[in-house]
């Protein structure tokens, strides 16, 4: 059969086309594991942000359908199937050949666990993967979910792409789950990507986090809002003095974590709280007095030959919305304060340094203070 001159030309055109085109690469050449299986088609998750994820999480043995055709994506997970899909990548990623199958009498979950144990020496001594093990019925968190995660991921020397600047978030400041920021595998629960880490992990969200781990393809890209409560919640810039207490200068950095703390300890608590507003003193109050004791620790410690306490922490900016500044510096006033109660035997609440009000406390916002708290991440909330 004669092809027309026209259709002869586009033909070629489109050959031509073709062959430069790039090659797309087959589906699943480059996960971090390979697919072993066929997808299944969930009618619960058809249509949904959560249907990818879960075909993902599937074809490549991680996770199965609670039946045939239901994912439940809106269910829980246990600790024993969280051990189960742990033992599962590390396998995958290890290339070992081990068998998941439980002997008669034994736990379904428990071949998982000893393997675990045995492949990953640092479980043996992991305070979280204990008490994992000690209630294996029981709801796992998202903090416990990516606890065991990232332990798996150093043990087989897993590390992906890094895509994204995160030094920290206003619950988190741990290096190991901070890197599935960095990588595009976890983006938090709100605009600042808050973890969350005691809230219960669904079904679709580890599935969700296990697909961006395997597939490149799923990664976000993150730019999370910066949480600084210096500057939003108290109108301030970190570094400016606004009290002196005795002769000392206390900066709006330092004076942020106990106001926010104090607020958070009374919104959460209605007699509390009731119990303040009846003496008639305010969370401000309360705040300045705590700061007085600080202060007057460090004289009291000097008395008493007291060193300063040394930190088993480093704090990062941008934790809990604060400076690492602030947070340093009221941690070791809290332990100071410990220490010279231990000594004396009670802390000393009379004679308090006296406070003098530097012209920048007047601009602070301490309006609805105590309700704006109850709206932030970490701080936030009531009872």
């Amino acid at each position: 059969m004669k092809i027309p001159r026209f259709a002869a030309l586009t033909l070629s055109a489109a050959l031509t086309l073709s062959l430069a085109l790039p090659v797309r690469a087959a589906e699943g050449e480059n996960w971090l594991v390979p697919p072993t299986q066929k997808a299944v088609a969930f009618t619960d998750t058809a249509g949904t942000i959560c249907e990818q994820a879960a075909a993902i999480c599937c074809r490549t043995g991680l996770m199965a359908g609670v039946d045939a055709r239901h994912f439940y994506p809106e269910s829980g997970l246990t600790h024993a199937q969280i051990t189960v899909i742990a033992a599962r990548l590390h396998k995958l990623l290890s290339g070992s050949t081990a068998s998941f199958t439980a002997a008669s009498g034994e736990q379904w979950w428990s071949p998982c666990d000893v393997y675990l144990r045995r492949e990953i020496p640092a479980l043996i001594s992991n305070k979280t993967y204990a008490s994992m093990t000690e209630s294996p019925t029981a709801s796992c968190t998202r903090g416990e979910f990516f606890t065991l995660l990232a332990l798996v991921l150093s043990d087989t020397s897993t590390s992906l792409p890094v895509r994204n600047t995160v030094t920290a978030v206003p619950d988190c400041q741990d290096e190991a789950i901070l890197n599935f920021y960095r990588w595009g595998v976890l983006g938090g629960k709100d605009e600042y990507g808050t973890l969350e880490a005691s809230a219960p992990l669904t079904r679709a969200a580890a599935a969700a986090m296990l697909a961006r781990l395997i597939d490149p393809a799923q990664r976000l890209t993150l730019n999370p809002k910066p949480l600084d409560l210096c500057r939003s919640l108290l109108g301030a810039e970190p570094e400016t003095v606004i009290l002196t207490i005795g002769s000392q200068n206390i900066t709006v950095e330092q004076f942020a974590p106990t106001i926010v703390s104090v607020c958070s300890v009374y919104n959460q608590s209605h007699f509390g709280s009731m119990s303040l507003e009846m003496s008639g003193r305010t969370v401000v109050d309360e705040a300045i007095d705590t700061l007085r004791r600080y202060v007057h620790a460090e004289t009291l410690a000097a008395e008493l030959g007291l060193k300063t306490p040394v930190l088993d922490v480093t704090y990062a900016d941008g934790y809990r919305g604060l400076t690492a500044a602030g947070q340093t510096w009221r941690e070791t006033h809290i332990r100071l304060v410990d220490d010279v109660t231990k000594a004396l035997g009670r802390f000393p609440g009379e004679n308090l340094p006296t406070v003098t009000y530097a012209p920048a406390w007047d601009t602070l916002k301490l309006k609805d203070l105590s309700a704006r708290v109850a709206q932030l991440p970490y701080w936030g909330g009531t009872v």
